[in-house]
């Protein structure tokens, strides 16, 4: 019965029928992330990208932004006014379909390929006792680092470089960022725009976002310079395949840190810190209260005063916003949602408790 239907009205629907094909393909391949890894991530994917991000790169505006900007009047014209209901219905949803299985091929494949966890061969888990070692770890350095730039504990660091600068050396860090399970196969191409949706990024609470189409690394230029090289490197770290928040975090925290400039590498530090604070915080408040007194006040005083800076477009709208993120996210594999940045600290206590 289903089939007596469904046939006669996909050979009058050929387009429909080729969009439902492609799509139960793409299904079947996301549930092989060996397939994915051999065959899209280090194949087709890096290939693709290397064309999109050099040509891309070179349009001196965010191409991404803009097209979004024509969907809506994509959309318009398709269903024209003189359109029954019915076939405006079905214009939309074979418009939906192309976009999604663009989406799949140009980046989203990357959400189910094997995640670093697995590559690492660590857990799931790790105990609170690891996590304090990391703690310390990350306070040590932190602090040296700040030290080492503001020349005492007390007064802030001060970025005093130009954003261009800032850019420029952020991204050479993760360019030059080397790690044996992590492929970075685009090491002479990026593509990294300021977007021109900064001010709506600021209150919906993002940083920077890739635009899975041009693959353009948007950043959002209101992002506090404090945080400002790990929302760079942590996009770009999306532009190499790596889809999932908590291994674009990882990568683009690595990065930040393994630079030569003093500045990328105390944002890189104090983003990790931030993360593994968090934790603590959520784990055991009393340890968390004794741990942050080992801190420089004048790192404390820097996360303050990025803080305040966010704090600006807080608005009642963003948590929903979010949430409709957190879908997204889960919809492609990240079964915590938009908590899965913060997964971030399982890879860095499984990095750096040991050290």
């Amino acid at each position: 019965m289903f089939f007596s239907y469904i046939i006669p009205y996909f050979k009058k629907n050929i387009g429909l029928f080729i969009c439902f094909v492609v799509i139960v393909f793409l299904e079947l391949v996301k549930k092989d992330p060996a397939l994915i890894d051999k065959y899209y991530s280090s194949l087709f994917y890096i290939n693709n990208s290397k064309i999109f991000l050099y040509y891309f790169g070179k349009i001196p505006f965010s191409l991404g932004d803009f097209l979004y900007f024509l969907i809506p009047v994509f959309l318009f014209l398709l269903n024209k006014k003189r359109n029954t209901r019915r076939k405006n219905l079905k214009i939309s949803f074979q418009y939906l379909a192309v976009i999604y299985i663009f989406f799949q091929l140009l980046w989203g494949l990357n959400y189910h390929r094997t995640p670093l966890i697995d590559k690492f061969s660590i857990k799931n888990t790790y105990n609170f006792d690891s996590l304090i070692k990391a703690t310390d770890l990350f306070i040590e350095n932190t602090n040296r680092i700040h030290k080492k730039i503001s020349n005492n504990d007390t007064i802030p660091v001060s970025f005093n470089i130009e954003k261009e600068e800032l850019f420029n050396n952020s991204i050479n860090a993760i360019k030059t960022f080397d790690h044996p399970h992590i492929i970075n196969k685009i090491k002479k191409v990026s593509s990294v725009k300021n977007s021109i949706l900064s001010t709506p990024l600021s209150y919906m609470g993002f940083s920077g976002y890739i635009n899975p189409f041009t693959l353009e690394a948007q950043i959002n230029v209101n992002t506090p310079q404090l945080y400002l090289p790990t929302t760079i490197c942590h996009e770009i770290a999306h532009q190499m395949g790596y889809s999932a928040e908590n291994e674009a975090n990882f990568i683009g925290i690595l990065a930040a840190i393994s630079s030569e400039n003093n500045l990328i590498s105390y944002s890189g530090y104090v983003q990790g810190l931030r993360h593994l604070l968090n934790e603590i915080y959520k784990t055991n408040k009393t340890s968390h209260s004794e741990i942050i007194l080992k801190l420089n006040k004048g790192v404390i005083l820097n996360i303050q005063q990025a803080n305040n800076e966010l704090k600006k477009y807080t608005n009642p709208l963003e948590p929903y916003i979010k949430k409709t993120y957190d879908y997204f996210l889960k919809a492609n594999k990240q079964t915590a949602g938009i908590k899965s940045y913060s997964l971030v600290v399982n890879l860095l206590v499984n990095q750096y408790s040991n050290q």
